[in-house]
């Protein structure tokens, strides 16, 4: 009998323990997701100019090409 006791305690306790981190869990979780957001926002952002300036640099390549190749047709 004092071995059930035991046993059942330990579980409660354990039950216990285990709910109280699945909330601190939790909470932490909503918390973290708002700043992923900002930090993710960021990100894209970043990543957009990056992409606008290579764009340019593409234009810039292109333009230089046809000067290129007017210059090889003259010849």
């Amino acid at each position: 009998m004092a071995k059930r006791a035991w046993l059942l305690s330990l579980l409660l306790i354990f039950v216990i323990s285990l709910g109280v981190f699945t909330l601190k869990s939790f909470g932490k979780e909503q918390y973290k997701d708002q700043t992923d957001v900002s930090v993710l926002s960021e990100k894209i952002e970043e990543v957009l100019k990056n992409q606008q300036d290579i764009i340019v640099r593409l234009e810039d390549i292109r333009q230089q090409q046809d000067i290129i190749r007017i210059r090889a047709s003259r010849r």
